[in-house]
């Protein structure tokens, strides 16, 4: 029989704690009249500068968006009183993990909309132990936001993470049909309840600004070598499209990922979308499935 997995503790709470501080800075610049792409820079800037690297793009999704958007070198998008801003950062030190997201919201609207995501993570962090069905936390994150009026999105899930992996098993939904799995000690998990205003479900919209790749890249010869490198570079980890321009120029960036993706070597994450005029909110957080229950990392 098994035992736990093995994971370096250290690191990933060395990555929790930037993190942390990384969503903390950004949530105090997200103010009306602030530029997205600004506050993008500055959180990325600020976790390179603490010795670790991005997991993920810096990703700011505003009102019906609830996830992957992110920006261009030129984004001219600015906030808005009334606005709902979530803001998702990945970061790792040594390929360890900590995925953690935080909602501001422009205003005085959606306070409940921001607690019920906030307390469906509080809900179900108390669950998580190992040998707990993972029905049971998704029974309690739905539970918990009905309690506030509100629904999760159904089709986006908390998720396992792995050495360099930002995505695995086990997934964490946030409603409980179809769900099924037991966690087990050792693993890192990240529950990410999603609240919103809409139907419950999101949709692929809108140009991609976060791209994949293939652990092996196979790319044509005529790809200019320097953005492959780059992407090499992330260890299969996403990427953005203005950290490629920021290194190539636009020209360079655009011609490389129309040839990358026709081929299939690099592949977009467009944003996520819920029904027009709803808003939603994310609280998200990563831990450690510990003998005795869970260990939060990006508190």
């Amino acid at each position: 029989m098994r035992g736990p997995m093995r994971v370096d503790l250290d690191k990933y709470r060395e990555a929790g704690r930037i993190n942390a501080e990384a969503r903390r800075r950004a949530l105090e610049q997200v103010e009306p009249g602030v530029r997205y792409v600004d506050v993008l820079d500055a959180a990325e800037d600020y976790i390179r500068s603490q010795g670790a690297e991005l997991a993920f793009p810096a990703q700011v999704s505003v009102n019906d968006v609830a996830a992957h958007d992110c920006c261009p070198m030129d984004d001219p998008r600015t906030f808005a009183e009334g606005d709902v801003v979530k803001l998702d950062f990945g970061v790792h030190v040594d390929g360890c993990i900590a995925d953690g997201a935080s909602t501001k919201e422009l205003g005085n609207r959606f306070g409940q909309l921001l607690e019920a995501s906030r307390h469906a993570l509080e809900a179900a962090i108390e669950l998580v132990g190992p040998g707990r069905r993972i029905r049971e936390i998704a029974t309690a994150i739905q539970s918990t936001m009905r309690e506030f009026d509100h629904l999760p999105v159904a089709n986006l899930t908390g998720h396992g993470i792995a050495p360099y992996t930002i995505h695995c098993s086990p997934s964490m939904p946030n409603v409980p049909e179809g769900t099924s799995g037991v966690l087990k000690e050792g693993m890192m998990i990240c529950i990410e309840p999603f609240a919103t205003t809409g139907k419950g479900y999101v949709e692929e919209q809108g140009r991609a600004e976060v791209f994949g790749a293939r652990r092996k890249l196979k790319a044509p010869k005529h790809v200019d070598s320097g953005v492959v490198d780059q992407i090499v570079a992330r260890r299969g980890l996403p990427f953005s499209r203005r950290e490629l321009q920021k290194e190539h120029g636009k020209d360079v960036t655009e011609r490389s990922l129309r040839d990358l993706t026709r081929v299939g070597a690099v592949f977009g994450y467009p944003p996520l979308v819920e029904a027009p005029g709803s808003f939603v909110a994310q609280f998200e957080h990563t831990m450690f499935v510990g003998k005795d229950g869970s260990e939060v990392m990006t508190r």
